[in-house]
């Protein structure tokens, strides 16, 4: 099974990134000599397409050089939407705004090509999680996390099971269930449990700023996270709650998912009614959940329930103030402003009634 690297594992680049690199367009390569070398950052910064970037990448070293695959220099590229292709290996990142298609494999980790795998895949910015479980005897797992842009792979330990949501931040990547955590930092030699009171059970997670933020219920209120220190042999969870809980009735909200938007934690009601999407904000001076109704001129990402990332304001094909969210094989964009709701683009069919997932360039 695999066990923990301790420092990442760079393999060769996915094919995203050769077929993106090999034929940079005749003319981004012959025009972009022109620029003088301080110019180029300041090109990217307004470039909307991966392929556009990665030709300009492409037109000499001294270029390159200037433009690392940073939050920065990637931060006009919009989201792209991460498909599956005919078969289970093939995928495509979908380019909403330009309707373009990048077509590459995800790479495989192997136990042995002769095992009936399913391979689960969640996405964390711009870097995938895919866990490959193995169904021989007994059964065996794996999971590896790799960086769409550059191709590097870190092996994880052998996780405890197939997780339906995994968050990032920094090196700890954290699931949870009904009433425990389950994480693991990298480079740790395993994944560990930490479990809370039988009173309490966890709604939604979420890691903004370096802090774990719960839903918690009964009550629905809003509480911090702590995990034990990997030298704490106490296996359990310290909650601090912030302030007194919501009624979800009162907004009429059959779904809801915490979320974030520039460094501001937000709370997302979805429901069937004439408005699909009510959004608060967490006021911690007060401690209690506020509506608002724009973002500021950014906007948020759903796959289904799930949260997946937000943009700043401006951004070239992408609408402010709104939602967009991924089902079944739509996606629907939101507007707080007109309380419309309109369809984006129809997508590709999902093996396993898997949804679309979003993958953010900015988000290295």
């Amino acid at each position: 099974m695999a066990t923990a690297n301790r420092r990442p594992r760079s393999t060769s680049p996915p094919a995203i990134v050769e077929s993106l690199s090999r034929k940079p367009p005749a003319t981004a390569t012959a025009v972009s000599f022109y620029f003088p070398p301080e110019l180029i950052p300041r090109i990217a910064s307004r470039l909307t397409s991966l392929q556009d970037f990665f030709a300009l990448r492409a037109a000499c070293r001294a270029y390159r050089a200037l433009l690392p695959l940073t939050p920065s220099n990637l931060a006009s590229q919009a989201p792209l939407l991460l498909v599956s292709s005919d078969d289970s290996e093939s995928h495509a990142l979908l380019h909403l705004p330009l309707r373009r298609i990048h077509r590459f494999r995800l790479p495989r980790t192997g136990l042995g090509a002769t095992h009936d795998v399913v391979t689960e895949v969640r996405t964390l910015g711009c870097r995938v999680a895919i866990s490959n479980t193995h169904y021989s005897l007994p059964p065996k797992r794996d999971m590896t996390i790799v960086h769409l842009l550059t191709g590097e792979r870190v092996c994880l330990p052998t996780p405890p099971r197939v997780f339906d949501r995994i968050l990032l931040s920094g090196d700890i990547l954290v699931s949870w269930e009904y009433d425990h955590i389950i994480y693991c930092r990298v480079g740790a030699p395993k994944w560990r449990t930490a479990s809370i009171s039988l009173s309490y059970h966890l709604e939604h997670l979420i890691l903004v700023k370096d802090t774990l933020y719960a839903l918690v219920d009964p009550g629905q209120r809003l509480a911090t996270v702590e995990l034990p220190d990997n030298s704490n042999d106490n296996n359990g969870l310290k909650l601090t709650f912030l302030g007194n809980g919501f009624d979800t009735q009162e907004h009429g909200a059959r779904v809801f998912s915490l979320a974030e938007c520039r460094g501001e934690l937000l709370l997302v009601l979805m429901s069937m009614g004439s408005e699909w999407f009510h959004v608060l904000q967490w006021q911690s001076e007060e401690r209690k959940w506020v509506r608002i109704t724009n973002l500021g001129g950014c906007t948020l990402f759903f796959a289904g329930s799930y949260f997946s990332g937000y943009l700043g304001p401006d951004h070239p094909g992408i609408r402010g103030d709104c939602i967009y969210d991924t089902r079944s094989r739509f996606c629907c964009v939101f507007s707080l402003i007109d309380k419309s709701l309109d369809g984006v683009a129809t997508l590709p069919e999902e093996p396993y009634c898997c949804l679309p997932l979003w993958v953010f360039p900015s988000m290295c």
